[in-house]
């Protein structure tokens, strides 16, 4: 009776506080992704025993329309009448053993009685477990704090709580598979204190090492020492000064990760998304909470914008997500800007150490830290932003690292996530264009960061995140390199095993296809793949919707991965979408409006245009043969398409290996047969006639893929006139390549820099050393086979007659190309 009194005068007495309370749930759409069903009773369970966190639980629950739970006693919930239950009870029954086994006696004994049972955790200010301080122990969230101590805790952090609610389960389940209701109690205190723990671990992370404290743990590992001694050895430095260097470049490295900071930066970027973006589109978040209740998880995103680590922090912060530690490149570490991400968890790395073993001791070291610490990482494997929005080639050295720590230790499964960040028009974009044109890349500072506040005016329409299929690291290594485990079965084991290189460049390549694969097909980008296969850049509207909503329809009939996600699925939605933020140009004319994007506009789809080029590159090379040709027996089509995917899947990671490619073609021919893109007759296959609604299309269709054809026709036509003169050095030629590609662009006035991408080469030639049409000397020269001349007039023949024109023109007339041989002389 009296407990009874006492609950409800703090009931009471909470009204003040539980008014003043903000909250965010997750998943924020309650009630309607939690699926409650409205016949069934609902009792909602809590992790600790607590009047404040039921109170604002009941607060929570009539604010977003969910049953509110009540007091009853020893009573059975009704669908009509929510109730709680604290797991406390479960686990340490005590007094109230008797009385909940009778109650479970009861629920079983009535035939089709049920009760979803809710798991609710709330989180007050959302304060990881740190090294003791004062402020922390009154005012820091923790599990078992006493009446007086949560109400410190509700006070000082009431406008932060987070309530996180799991899926619901089935009562009547448990007790089918535990008939007796003892068993049944067992059971549910298990699995949900395993839940709870968890759920706190994947929100909170791992407890926080005061960032002193954890610079003096890395100068004293044993490899750090070494490299000390080996610096004051090998520079004849004093062992202090050698300490003072190291101890610098510990603190030029090291986050000082503040949850404080934290919450700051999501306050305070949260009206500058607003305004700048139409919200932010975030897929399959929810397999990244569940994922990191089991898994220390290490994201990998392709990088685009100094927003994208704005960006998927903040979407993993208001998700309930602990956010990761994020590598940064040092330039980014200037004032004010500097201090502030690293509080926020970024810790830097410069670009090139490569010689300096002090910095890499101290550097592989601290990764060591964060992993074994369980402490989530985030990196951009291309190592740098993309200027041209197709993915670059990934850098493997800190990948490396981060791979070799996470096999070398045996506490924590380890996930890589990758994830696709795109925009609809990305606020560097002006600035990618200059760059691509040969300006001179701008140092960050904070003189820039001034300048840049003019984003502040403008709309960017949506970032879109998709985080893609994960991959568990230790099952990839058990499928690429077997034996590993003996290997890194320590810490102590000396150096890599063999083999080690390719399981990091197999992994690399594994993850920026999953990245691919997680792509969203913005409406900016589907309207810039059609508007750019115009020969002008300029269509009529009425052709471009009829092209995009091809395209839509393709995406939709031959998705490229189940991952992919189309934003909107209707044509004239995308345009309407579309035309603004990609600011195109319209012409009104008497038999209907021509759009086009003009000068640097153009440049910029080709950008946006790029982010999605994958999805459409096996479709585009097999309309690509219909270019100049009406019809094509099937199989040779198959034939030659299955000789260039090679090429298609190294420069554009695409997702299927290339013994997999014939029957990808094969399905994709299918697919555009049903949609009148070809038609059968016999063996051949044949376009649609000229004045039909699809020719246009088709024709659209087999240039997006038309520069790429051209970089590899003029490779191959190059390498077949210089087969007869020798090897040939590499670097030369991958030089003389960039300027046959940047004459071709002038000539042909593209606006479009990424053609002549020096990296773009190299990829190729890489592909064909695979391919063993050529083979590299350990001097850097590569020899050609005998097969180049067939690849070279295989490519030619997908080219229209002015591009075959314009690539044998200026390779005949080239100057000449000096071998090694004729440079030594």
């Amino acid at each position: 009776m009296i407990q009874a009194a006492l609950f409800w005068l703090c009931w009471l007495l909470s009204r003040p506080l539980m008014w003043w309370l903000h909250f965010r749930t997750t998943p924020e759409q309650l009630p309607a992704e939690l699926d409650i069903e409205t016949d069934k009773p609902v009792c909602y369970v809590l992790p600790e025993r607590s009047w404040l966190d039921l109170f604002a639980l009941q607060r929570i629950c009539q604010m977003r329309g969910l049953p509110v739970p009540k007091r009853i006693g020893m009573k059975l919930p009704s669908a009509d009448t929510a109730t709680f239950l604290y797991l406390p009870i479960l686990l340490r029954p005590e007094r109230d053993t008797d009385a909940l086994e009778a109650l479970f006696g009861e629920a079983q004994s009535y035939r089709g009685y049920d009760v979803q049972l809710v798991p609710v955790s709330l989180f007050w200010g959302r304060q990881p477990d740190k090294e003791t301080s004062l402020f922390r122990i009154l005012f820091s969230d923790s599990v078992g704090a006493g009446r007086l101590h949560k109400l410190f805790i509700a006070l000082f952090n009431g406008r932060n709580l987070l309530a996180q609610f799991s899926a619901r389960v089935s009562l009547r389940e448990f007790m089918a598979e535990t008939p007796r209701p003892r068993h049944t109690m067992r059971k549910l205190a298990r699995v949900f204190h395993i839940h709870f723990l968890r759920v706190r671990t994947a929100t909170l992370g791992p407890r926080l090492v005061r960032r002193p404290v954890l610079i003096d743990g890395i100068l004293r590992t044993s490899a750090v020492r070494n490299a000390i001694d080996s610096e004051i050895a090998s520079s004849k430095k004093d062992a202090a000064a050698a300490r003072k260097r190291a101890r610098r470049i510990a603190n030029e490295i090291a986050a000082n990760y503040s949850t404080t900071t934290l919450s700051f930066l999501e306050r305070l970027m949260t009206p500058v998304f607003n305004r700048i973006f139409r919200g932010i589109d975030v897929r399959n978040l929810e397999r990244v909470r569940q994922l990191a209740q089991t898994h220390e998880i290490v994201f990998t995103a392709s990088h685009r914008s100094h927003l994208d680590y704005l960006l998927i922090s903040y979407v993993l912060y208001r998700a309930g997500i602990v956010p990761p530690h994020i590598a940064a490149g040092v330039n980014l570490n200037f004032w004010p800007i500097g201090g502030l991400l690293r509080r926020g968890g970024a810790f830097y790395i410069r670009r090139s150490f490569k010689g300096d073993a002090l910095y890499t001791a101290i550097f592989r070291a601290y990764v060591d830290m964060l992993i074994a610490r369980g402490y989530s990482i985030s990196f951009y494997p291309e190592g740098g932003r993309s200027r041209t929005g197709r993915l670059l080639r990934p850098k493997t050295g800190l990948m490396a690292m981060i791979t070799e720590s996470a096999l070398r230790q045996r506490a924590r499964k380890v996930a890589v996530v990758p994830i696709y960040v795109g925009y609809d028009r990305v606020p560097e974009g002006a600035t990618y264009a200059r760059e691509l044109r040969g300006a001179q890349k701008q140092k960050e500072s904070a003189q820039g960061l001034l300048k840049a506040t003019k984003v502040l005016t403008k709309s960017f329409g949506k970032p879109y995140i998709a985080f893609g299929e994960p991959l568990r690291l230790q099952e990839f290594a058990d499928q690429q390199l077997l034996g590993w485990r003996d290997g890194f079965g320590s810490s102590a084991a000396p150096v890599r095993p063999d083999g080690f290189n390719a399981l990091v460049s197999a992994l690399a390549q594994e993850i920026m296809r999953r990245i691919n694969r997680a792509a969203v097909a913005s409406p900016v980008a589907v309207t810039s793949v059609a508007l750019l296969a115009a020969p002008q850049k300029a269509v009529a509207e009425s052709d471009l919707h009829a092209q995009v909503a091809l395209l839509l329809r393709l995406l939709q009939v031959q998705p490229y991965d189940p991952e992919v996600a189309l934003p909107l699925t209707d044509a004239a939605q995308t345009l309407d979408w579309a035309i603004p933020i990609a600011r195109l140009s319209r012409i009104p004319h008497d038999w209907g409006d021509i759009l086009l994007a003009e000068g640097k506009q153009a440049t910029l789809l080709t950008y946006y245009r790029n982010n999605i080029q994958h999805l459409f590159a096996v479709p585009s090379l097999i309309a690509s043969f219909f270019r100049t040709q009406a019809e094509v027996p099937e199989q040779q089509v198959l034939d030659a398409a299955e000789a260039l995917y090679p090429f298609l899947r190294t420069e554009f990671f695409l997702r299927w290996p290339d013994a997999q490619s014939r029957k990808i073609l094969s399905d994709t021919i299918q697919r555009m047969v049903e949609l009148g893109l070809l038609e059968r007759d016999g063996d051949a296959l044949v376009r649609p006639d000229i004045t039909s609604a699809m020719f246009p299309a088709l024709s659209m269709l087999s240039r997006v893929m038309g520069e790429t054809l051209e970089r590899y026709c003029m490779t191959a036509v190059m390498l077949s006139a210089e087969a007869r003169k020798g090897p040939i050095e590499r670097k030369k030629f991958e030089e003389h390549c960039r300027s046959l590609a940047e004459r071709i662009a002038v000539l042909t006035g593209r606006m479009a820099p990424e053609f002549f991408d020096r990296a773009l080469f190299q990829g190729y030639l890489d592909t064909l050393i695979e391919l063993t049409l050529i083979s590299e000397t350990e001097e850097g020269a590569i020899r050609v086979g005998d097969n180049i001349d067939e690849l070279a007039r295989s490519a030619l023949a997908l080219l229209s007659p002015e591009a075959q024109q314009t690539i044998l023109q200026l390779t005949a007339h080239r100057q000449p190309y000096a071998t090694p041989q004729e440079q030594s002389v």
